[in-house]
């Protein structure tokens, strides 16, 4: 075992760290384990009971193979909300009493669909797991130490600088079309500091820290003025910072993170009910995705809109937006066309995918254009609307079993998982990075891989490119910019 301080209190420190991490290991993944049949007991009388019982018994094995106290829980978070997005339409479903061949909006076999998605959750799940390895308890303390190694007003800075430049490489990109994806791939490292702003505010637990609460409003408002609204994003950020902390549910805790909960549920209804015309506002009805208006008149017509909702608009929004989180409607409809309408893949969707990050568009001008839209219309026979703002994909599993029948879903994810895991598990023990580095990092890469909607494209080359941004910034820029923070063992 190493130790990471001096003598042998370092090692003794290290040891109850484990021992504690152990201990809430396992309270924590009973409490799962007792929630889920609570849960499932409430759904026996309900039309879908059978699938009900299925989604919480995923949810039970899945937390219990990933759940890792003391570390950057993103291997977690990008099964738990493939979860959600799986099985919320069940519940739903099951609280409205309509069986699931009611509740399907577009019909096709969403049962199956449902199936599919959680078997090929296990599988991620479990490769995940494969890939990140046995947990190593020295990792809990050397976080830690690197955290309180400085004072958290000069994370805070860390933070400014990395959002600035995150900034100005944003506004480049506009300006630079050819280099968009490097560039975005490089402007979202800066989740990775506000998250080791967020870990050592939480690891300090005196309070609420005002330069984290700077740091979550700034964020909150970009993110509610942006054209796609992505202000969830530093809600999920702030969420796995106090889970690696350890925080506990004092009564404060418990009504932060319910505020912050609330808030999460609240935004994503309220968007919901005002997307279309707050889009139309910040685009100047261009029907693109650009935005020509000034922050402050953004905020301004974000405000207008959401004030002027009553509550009939609010309960059709939140109707909508559970309908929108679930991303098994359109699974269940390829199921009834494919193969009986349209052929099998036979691979090409998966291999275009890992070839096309390979093949720059400046070299490769013929490459295609990713029109997820198009392909759903293709294999679903129905007509989306194409307009140059929003996007219908398929979503990965579903890309999978056009590809490869019923197994592609159920094993192909294991190799996703694991690549997942073994990219975490790099980040984590590379000296250049550290857990605490790496770990945000890791964060900071994976976010996309949580999304059931993401393409097979999208998703990987997303991490491709990534991961060639990544790997100048961390050998190049973080020794003169930051090197500590890299904690060095002793």
């Amino acid at each position: 075992m190493r130790a990471f301080g001096r003598g042998d209190g370092g090692v003794a420190a290290v040891t109850d760290a484990a021992l504690a991490a152990h201990a809430r290991k396992t309270s924590t993944v009973q409490g799962v384990a007792a929630f889920a049949l609570a849960f499932a007991a409430l759904n026996l009388a309900a039309p879908n009971a059978f699938l009900a019982a299925m989604c919480l018994a995923v949810l039970a094995i899945g937390f219990a193979l990933l759940w890792r106290p003391g570390e950057a829980p993103v291997l977690l978070f990008v099964f738990l909300y493939q979860w959600l997005q799986t099985g919320i339409s069940v519940f739903h479903a099951n609280l409205t009493g309509a069986p699931m061949v009611e509740y399907a909006a577009f019909g096709g076999d969403m049962p199956m669909a449902i199936t599919l998605c959680l078997a090929g959750l296990l599988a991620l799940a479990a490769g995940m797991r494969i890939g990140a390895g046995a947990r190593d308890p020295a990792t809990l303390r050397q976080a830690r130490v690197t955290v309180l190694s400085q004072p958290i007003s000069r994370w805070f800075a860390l933070y400014v600088q990395a959002a600035a430049v995150s900034f100005a490489l944003l506004w480049v990109a506009i300006y630079a079309p050819g280099f968009y994806q490097p560039l975005l791939a490089v402007a979202s490292l800066k989740w990775a500091f506000f998250f080791m702003l967020a870990y050592a505010a939480f690891v300090r637990g005196v309070g609420l820290n005002v330069y984290l609460v700077v740091a979550f409003l700034y964020e909150l408002a970009v993110g509610l003025g942006g054209y796609f609204s992505e202000f969830k994003t530093v809600m999920f950020f702030t969420l796995l910072a106090a889970v690696m902390a350890g925080v506990r549910l004092r009564p404060r805790v418990l009504l932060a993170i319910g505020v912050i909960g609330a808030l999460l549920i609240a935004s994503g209804v309220v968007w919901t009910a005002i997307k279309d015309d707050y889009r139309a506002f910040v685009s100047g009805d261009t029907g693109g995705q650009n935005v020509v208006v000034a922050v402050e008149a953004r905020i301004e017509k974000f405000a207008e809109l959401a004030g002027a909702l009553d509550e009939t608009a609010l309960k059709d929004a939140a109707n909508r937006t559970i309908r929108r989180l679930s991303y098994v409607d359109i699974f269940g409809v390829v199921l009834d066309r494919v193969p009986e309408f349209t052929p099998h893949a036979r691979g090409a969707l998966l291999l275009d995918a890992l070839t096309r990050p390979f093949l720059p568009r400046v070299l490769f001008p013929e490459k295609s254009v990713i029109d997820d839209t198009r392909r759903t219309i293709y294999y679903t026979g129905r007509l989306f609307t194409i307009t140059r703002a929003t996007s219908i994909s398929l979503g990965y599993m579903t890309e999978l079993y056009i590809d490869f029948g019923i197994l592609g879903p159920m094993l192909v994810p294991a190799a996703f998982g694991f690549v997942y895991g073994l990219l975490y598990r790099t980040l984590v023990g590379w000296r250049r990075t550290g857990p605490l580095l790496g770990g945000a990092l890791a964060c900071a890469i994976l976010m996309p891989a949580s999304l059931l909607e993401i393409s097979i494209a999208k998703l990987i080359g997303a991490l491709a490119t990534a991961l060639l941004a990544l790997a100048p910034f961390v050998v190049l820029v973080v020794p003169r910019w930051a090197p500590w923070t890299v904690a060095r063992e002793t």
